[in-house]
């Protein structure tokens, strides 16, 4: 029996130095999701951009009360929570107080999310999952400042809180490769030249390579192999046939970047593979590191205040002194206990909700929540869209003439030679999505008037009405476009009384 055991916890076993990489990941990519949302800040977060508090109110409403960036709608405000939030990301990276400030970098970054989902897609879902599932495991156990505070650390873990860390990717990959295979082009080989052929999500190299349709076969079987072979190839293997392994996962996530724009998801997908990495790996890289940068390296000390060993040690400490060895004892038996609890509780509902996603099973109502329900991971699933659009917003002048209202010069209808460049980043091209899903409402509405405003920095004249176009263009998945982009009117919307036409 425990040669069973032993090679079960071989496999949920997680080297401390993988645990703080994941740790010091996630907080890197929070703060380059914060500088990237600071760029769009007054348009998507303030009463004077295109999703004003009114807007909030009246859309998305499961969030309702969820968001303290809504508490304000001036500039002001959200600068100040996203400074708030840029430096509970630092601390993070610095593993100071490492789980209380994780919890208020998740409480912080779900307000976000709350105060617009119109920005959001699926990189940033699992992006808030995979940060929260971190949270019960022991990342601050290593290269942080809590281990210097502590004076020890351990070298590996395993506990439900690093099976849940290790369970995550595999739901996510699993899920999608089930859910790809409702459709008929993934399993086909011909799902990725599709994908590529889509002019708004394909950049750089991506434009390259969806020019040789062998190769985007080869690699759709491949993206697949690794989709539905996760377990086999990532969590039953130990050693150095696991370092492989997570090495090319990552590799082909980090891929996604120079090929395509979808956000966040390549930079969360290669944190969410980082516990698969063994000793080994950090091993090696140690060997590499100079000698002089190791005798560099700080001290508690070099913090200075933040240094001291933690309050509630030291309240232990003098517990332990007047004689309290028991009530101590029990007292951290028992916190251990709660993270025990706690990592269990994450990882069925990881189990459970993925389990009733990909079997379209309700799971039962004392369970469900809207907030909680979030193992949903179809990606580019079951198949991916044929046809890709931009927005044209039209802004009608008081003397006649039609202006771009995004840019003041003229309106052209044709096809742009690069589609992506149509969006200024993705969370643009999000929003739009959700104005045209609006269908006339608050949404819509709210981007309408922003847009009545922008035309008008670009016109000395008054600025009647705008139309907002959404143009739809069949990709070109044998290379040639079979037909001319056909246009639909999202919303009219008359500038000067404020409201639709």
């Amino acid at each position: 029996m425990r040669p069973v055991r032993d090679r079960v916890r071989a496999r949920f076993e997680v080297d401390a130095r993988s645990l703080a990489a994941v740790r010091i990941a996630l907080g890197v990519i929070l703060l380059i999701d914060l500088i990237h949302r600071a760029g769009d800040i007054e348009l998507f977060y303030t009463d004077n951009g295109a999703y004003p508090f009114t807007a909030y109110e009246l859309t998305y409403t499961q969030y309702n009360g969820l968001s303290l960036h809504a508490l304000s709608g001036d500039l002001w405000f959200q600068q100040l929570l996203f400074v708030c939030a840029g430096l509970f990301a630092v601390a993070f990276v610095l593993g100071y107080r490492t789980r209380l400030v994780g919890a208020v970098s998740f409480v912080l970054m779900v307000s976000l999310h709350a105060r617009n989902p119109a920005v959001l897609n699926g990189g940033d879902r699992l992006f808030l999952v995979l940060f929260f599932v971190a949270l019960v495991a022991p990342i601050g156990e290593r290269w942080s400042i809590d281990a210097l505070r502590r004076g020890s650390a351990r070298t590996a873990i395993a506990s439900f809180g690093t099976a849940a860390l290790l369970v995550q990717p595999l739901v996510v990959f699993t899920a999608n490769a089930i859910k790809k295979h409702a459709g008929d082009t993934w399993y086909a080989g011909e799902a990725l030249q599709i994908a590529m052929a889509n002019d708004t999500m394909t950049v750089l190299l991506g434009n390259v390579i969806a020019d040789y349709p062998t190769l985007l076969t080869a690699l759709n079987y491949g993206w697949v192999t690794l989709l539905s072979g996760s377990v086999l190839f990532l969590l039953l293997p130990v050693g150095r046939v696991r370092m492989v392994a997570a090495l090319v996962y990552i590799g082909a996530f980090l891929g996604m970047i120079t090929s395509m724009t979808v956000g966040l998801f390549p930079l969360v997908l290669s944190a969410s593979i980082l516990p698969f990495l063994p000793g080994r790996f950090w091993d090696a890289l140690a060997r590499r590191v100079p000698a002089e940068w190791v005798d560099r390296l700080p001290s508690s000390a070099d913090f200075g205040p933040l240094g001291r060993r933690p309050l509630e040690q030291r309240l232990f400490d003098a517990l332990r002194a007047r004689g309290h060895e028991g009530g101590v004892s029990y007292a951290l038996a028992y916190g251990r206990s709660l993270l025990t609890v706690a990592g269990f509780m994450v990882f069925v509902w990881i189990l459970v909700f993925a389990a009733a996603d990909v079997t379209e099973h309700d799971v039962p109502a004392q369970i469900d929540h809207e907030h909680l329900d979030q193992q949903r991971w179809g990606l580019y699933a079951p198949n991916p869209s044929s046809s890709y659009s931009w927005y044209i917003p039209a802004a009608e002048l008081a003397d006649g003439s039609t202006i771009d209202a995004r840019h003041g010069d003229s309106v052209s209808f044709d096809r742009p030679p690069d589609a992506s460049k149509e969006y200024d980043t993705f969370r643009h091209r999000k929003f739009l999505q959700a104005v045209r899903s609006s269908d006339g409402g608050s949404i819509s509405q709210g981007y309408a008037d922003w847009m009545c405003r922008q035309a008008a920095d670009h016109t000395d004249e008054t600025v009647e009405r705008v139309t907002v176009y959404r143009m739809i263009q069949p990709s070109p998945v044998n290379g040639e476009f079979d037909s001319d982009p056909t246009r639909r009117t999202v919303i009219e919307y008359d500038c000067r009384e404020r409201s639709p036409v």
